[in-house]
């Protein structure tokens, strides 16, 4: 029995299309400036630790514990790209407000 385990943890595959996922969704959240952001940041820094952290985990043969891992990865580098594009728009609607409050003290 056991040994009917251990082949099956051995023929897992390798989460190539986690693996490409993760990496891009973090690639994408570092490329809006997420590193800047303080609430970004953090989800960020979880996807590169969870993504380098699958990584090793692919080496040592664990390839369905890495896939879960590269899923919380994407996971948090997606919300650390919302995180920081919810950031730039929101600076871009105050700098909008603050040009028409502008505009209309300056028609009066």
């Amino acid at each position: 029995m056991l040994l009917v385990v251990l082949a099956g943890c051995g023929s897992y595959p390798v989460p190539v299309d986690a693996l490409a996922g993760a990496q891009a969704s973090t690639r994408a959240a570092q490329e809006v400036g997420a590193s800047t952001n303080p609430r970004a940041s953090l989800h960020l820094k979880l996807a590169q630790e969870q993504f380098d952290e699958a990584k090793r985990l692919i080496a040592d043969g664990d390839n369905q514990k890495a896939e879960g891992l590269l899923q919380r990865a994407n996971a948090d580098a997606e919300l650390a790209l919302a995180l920081a594009k919810e950031a730039t728009m929101q600076a871009k609607a105050k700098q909008v407000l603050e040009e028409l409050q502008a505009a209309k003290k300056g028609s009066r």
